[in-house]
């Protein structure tokens, strides 16, 4: 592997964390009014975070892309599309979450599959 792929890579990785970190920023603190939570964007974060490091060591870089896509695209459907509800105890649920982790795991599989079909390509 020559130097400037390698350098290549590690710009890659950077960036991509750095966008993941900006984006989990943005969904934690500008956007809290709309949550509410403090656990899940940082759950969703460390998952992406992972996911990433995983990609890196495969030069995913399609994935790497898909999961900063994913992250955010994901908490917009989640808030968009959340619908409130009452448990049996009587409490006001909302399952924005779940819409969320669903629309993150869905894109970064598509980065997975399109990563693999390019690779098998070349």
């Amino acid at each position: 592997m020559d130097s400037t792929y390698r350098k290549s890579r590690i710009i890659w990785v950077i960036g991509t964390v750095i966008a993941l970190f900006l984006s989990f920023l943005l969904c934690q603190y500008v956007f809290y009014e709309f949550h509410g939570n403090n656990q899940w964007p940082v759950f969703m974060l460390l998952i992406g975070l992972v996911i990433i490091g995983i990609a890196a060591i495969f030069d995913g870089r399609t994935i790497m892309v898909c999961v900063i896509a994913g992250y955010l695209g994901g908490f917009l459907l989640g808030i968009l599309q959340g619908v409130d509800s009452v448990d049996h105890s009587g409490s006001v649920m909302n399952d924005w979450w779940l819409k969320w982790t669903i629309a993150f795991f869905v894109i970064a599989s598509i980065g997975v599959f399109w990563d693999l079909i390019d690779k098998t390509i070349e």
